[in-house]
Formats: structure tokens, C-alpha cells, sequence
């Protein structure tokens, strides 16, 4: 099975949160960044047009009711 790139875009979005919260908690992101922002600036640009509010927003919900499954 080949996941669409839009599967790939949510993947990636998920690892880019779970990157920047670890960051986040060693101080190395600057406070006025977003995980928004953090996103925006590092999805590798083949994955921006299936990029969405829409897209973080569903990937935010999964993820914040797994967390203990998860990890």
C-alpha cells in the first residue's frame, strides 16, 4: 500500500509538532515562534500544497486525544 501525499503531509505534520515540543522544552525555539510557524518554516516544500489549517487542526485533535497511547 503507497500513502497519498496528503497522508504523507499529515505524518510529517506530526512529527514536526513532536519536534518542536521537545525543542520547545530545551529552550531552542524562540518564544514568539508558533508550532504553526515551526511548521510552515520546516515542511519540506514538495508537501506544501496539501498543507492546511484544516489538515494541522485534524492532526492536532488525533494526537491530543492519544497522547498516553502513543508515546
Amino acid at each position: 500500500m503507497t500513502l497519498s501525499s496528503k497522508e504523507k503531509t499529515a505524518i510529517i505534520v506530526s512529527h514536526l509538532v513532536r519536534v518542536y515540543s521537545e525543542r520547545a522544552e530545551q529552550g531552542e525555539i524562540p518564544q514568539n515562534q508558533s508550532v504553526i510557524d515551526f511548521i510552515l518554516k520546516n515542511i519540506p516544500q514538495e508537501y506544501k500544497t496539501d498543507l492546511s489549517m484544516d489538515l494541522i487542526d485534524d492532526v492536532f485533535a488525533f494526537i491530543s486525544t492519544k497522547p498516553m497511547e502513543l508515546s
